[in-house]
């Protein structure tokens, strides 16, 4: 039987995990009964492109996993591979399945089946008896339409035991190609969130320490420098955990990891081993979701918001990792101002990044189940988005939208963070206005840095004049235009002026200078002369 994959992704760096995870637990007897092919792509490529692969495997079966992302796009492609070639058996199984499937699959009907929940244990059973949809009709985990038109829901299929599966990297189907890999070191997580796919009462399991270590050694002779730790709370086991840095702390500088933390769970014992370890080793995700209390508790989420913020603290204090921290709108007792009060929190805290996304009801989650409990209003269909709770409107949430878009733009971008933080800080009604003006306003050519600076400038200029020397100094030092903005402020100075300027080296010959005259001060800039670049290489203050 031939047997094609789709593995359609949000871009081209990312691949999935599902495709080798199955494959490697198949005997090699079972395996070389059929002809295998993977067509791999983005969600950006052309529906055309895929059919076309599709069309020349000629495949009697396609097995594809879908997820929020992709959901369009995978149906896409298989509506029309089924209409090009009916006999085709489409086979589906993902994120967006673990919840009730009835509905899809009477709306999708050129789907066979769809599997939910983990498909490991069940794979090889699958693929022994894959002939029709009778021959495994009650394998665990299968829902689909029998011959009688009633909807046949075998449960959720859960792993027996984790630590023994053969791991994705022993599959042929692995992509080693991609610029990072994802390994599971534990499956399951003792939080129980309710907005998380991992929110349900599964038991944490663990792979041994020895085991990874082999794994990541086998990677390390890939050549593939990035590993994403896809556990949902690295540090839950805080002995595991510093025993994992420890064992991370081998790798360096060839292997950096990536690691979703609690920052409230951060004992004594884990902060000595963060601070020992190199610098870059870790890119840390720090989940923060909110900073209030009764929001956190609505959802099921442990640790205190106080303890969370003292581990943003310490982690940015250590000055050495890449540290990411999140929020998310719309989550129950969540209001905009508390959405506000704790973006400035986390704009004072200072991670190089901050999310902020509008929450998801994802299929099979509590919080998807209890939504209309709480009364929470989202889409139907992906990415499934809240769109009012009785604690945001749907106002409201728009500009959490803009808020957001801000955040991008703005602070997690490395040219205007430091800006854009002493700006906020210095004005504490400023992200309240200016994300207004900014929903109201929405900029068409914020593409670049300038056109940013330029938009926060012009706001800036009108609105809060204090702000205006940050900004005026961020564009000066980065070498934007002197013909717009900021830049008109500025004159150039030439050797033999009266003017005195502080930064002058007379042996210098490969330098220019700028100078910029505001509130009692001069601003003086030195760049490289013959550079397309006006980016400043020093500067001085001149007090007037």
């Amino acid at each position: 039987m031939r047997i094609l994959w789709l593995d359609i992704n949000a871009s081209y760096s990312h691949s999935s995990l599902a495709i080798p995870a199955l494959h490697a637990q198949l005997s090699k007897s079972i395996e070389e009964i059929h002809s295998w092919r993977v067509v791999s792509g983005s969600i950006n490529r052309e529906t055309t492109y895929y059919l076309t692969e599709i069309s020349d495997f000629s495949p009697d079966i396609i097995l594809s996993t879908l997820w929020l992302f992709n959901h369009k796009k995978v149906l896409s492609v298989l509506e029309r591979a089924k209409a090009l070639s009916p006999n085709i058996r489409i086979i589906l199984g993902g994120p967006e399945f673990l919840g009730d499937n009835k509905d899809f699959l009477n709306k999708n009907r050129f789907t066979e089946a769809i599997f939910r929940g983990e498909g490991e244990d069940i794979f090889p059973e699958f693929i022994a008896n894959i002939e029709s949809v009778r021959s495994y009709s009650n394998i665990s985990g299968f829902c689909y339409i029998d011959e009688q038109g009633l909807y046949i829901d075998n449960g959720v299929a859960i792993v027996a035991n984790f630590s023994q599966l053969n791991p994705p990297e022993s599959s042929p189907l692995f992509d080693w190609n991609k610029p990072f890999v994802q390994i599971e070191t534990s499956r399951g997580c003792f939080n129980r969130c309710s907005f998380c796919i991992s929110g349900d009462e599964r038991k944490v399991d663990n792979i041994p320490l020895e085991s990874l270590e082999s794994r990541f050694d086998n990677i390390l002779h890939h050549n593939v420098n990035e590993v994403r730790i896809l556990d949902r709370t690295f540090n839950a086991n805080a002995k595991r955990a510093a025993h994992l840095l420890k064992l991370f702390k081998k790798y360096s500088p060839y292997i950096q990891f990536h690691l979703e933390v609690h920052p409230s769970l951060l004992d004594v014992n884990l902060r000595e081993i963060l601070e020992d370890l190199p610098n870059g080793l870790l890119h840390i995700e720090a989940g923060v979701q909110s900073f209030e209390e009764s929001v956190l508790k609505s959802c099921n989420r442990f640790g205190s918001s106080k303890d969370t913020a003292e581990g943003v603290r310490f982690l940015r204090s250590l000055g050495k990792f890449e540290v990411h921290c999140d929020l998310i709108a719309a989550l129950p007792h969540y209001t905009y101002r508390e959405i506000l009060n704790d973006t400035l929190m986390l704009i004072e805290l200072y991670p190089h990044e901050i999310q902020l996304e509008v929450l998801k009801l994802l299929p099979g989650t509590e919080m998807t189940r209890n939504a209309s409990a709480f009364n929470i209003k989202y889409s139907p269909t992906p990415p499934y988005e809240a769109l009012e709770t009785p604690w945001i409107s749907f106002n409201e949430l728009r500009l959490s939208s803009a808020l957001s878009k801000i955040l991008d733009s703005y602070y997690n971008n490395v040219v205007w963070r430091g800006c854009f933080r002493s700006v906020m800080l210095e004005n504490r009604d400023f992200l309240e206005h200016f994300t207004l003006h900014y929903s109201q306003n929405s900029p068409e050519n914020n593409i670049n840095n300038e056109s940013r600076g330029l938009y926060l400038y012009n706001y800036a200029k009108i609105n809060y004049q204090n702000a205006l020397i940050h900004i005026i100094l961020c564009w000066m030092e980065n070498g934007f235009s002197n013909r717009t903005g900021p830049g008109l402020l500025s004159k150039q100075w030439r050797f033999g002026e009266q003017l005195h300027n502080p930064i002058f080296d007379l042996e210098d010959r490969n330098s220019a200078y700028r100078y910029v005259e505001y509130d009692s001060k001069r601003y003086w800039f030195k760049h490289t002369k013959n550079s397309n670049s006006y980016k400043s290489i020093s500067n001085f203050i001149e007090i007037l």
